[in-house]
């Protein structure tokens, strides 16, 4: 799919031929973070994923240039002021992403968190959350951190996975 993703971009403009070109050898240099490239639509964890992570800079990049024509979507843990402050927290972090860089912002709904953060027993939705919205939304991949609260999730709804140091 790769191939043939690239090809449709190549042939849309003339000008678009060297900028995918050029993006495809940084990404050929860049670790396994290429493998992104047959998928559609991206979920990116926030949190020691797009910020505070040493590949974070790299991601930037990915999601800013977006030679692919890829739809990018936050999905978070973070809860309530928490969310509102992600581009704070990445401004200050040297970050260019904006909202406008994202297809979609989704956060797990408070009450779902605070219940976990109680709870921790038994079966919770909490671990399922990030795996059932990437599903709603057509997110093929998610890229989070936080391997044991997503992998239940993304599993049971067929959600590829990368932790970002696999990127």
């Amino acid at each position: 799919m790769g191939a043939e993703l690239t090809n449709q971009i190549k042939s849309t403009k003339a000008g678009t031929n060297l900028k995918v070109e050029q993006f495809q050898s940084w990404l050929s240099g860049n670790g396994q973070i290429s493998e992104l490239q047959r998928y559609q639509n991206i979920g990116w964890d926030v949190d020691a994923t797009i910020y505070e992570h040493p590949h974070a800079p790299l991601f930037w990049r990915y999601i800013t240039d977006n030679p692919f024509g890829q739809r990018h979507h936050i999905v978070t843990f973070r809860t309530g002021r928490m969310v509102r402050d992600i581009w704070r927290d990445l401004a200050r972090a040297g970050s260019p992403l904006l909202p406008l860089h994202f297809h979609s912002i989704n956060s797990v709904p408070e009450e779902m968190w605070l219940s976990f953060q109680m709870h921790r027993q038994g079966l919770h939705p909490y671990p399922f959350w990030k795996g059932k919205t990437c599903h709603e939304l057509g997110i093929e991949v998610l890229i989070d951190d936080a391997t044991m609260d997503v992998w239940a999730g993304c599993s049971e709804h067929c959600i590829d996975y990368f932790h970002p140091d696999m990127l």
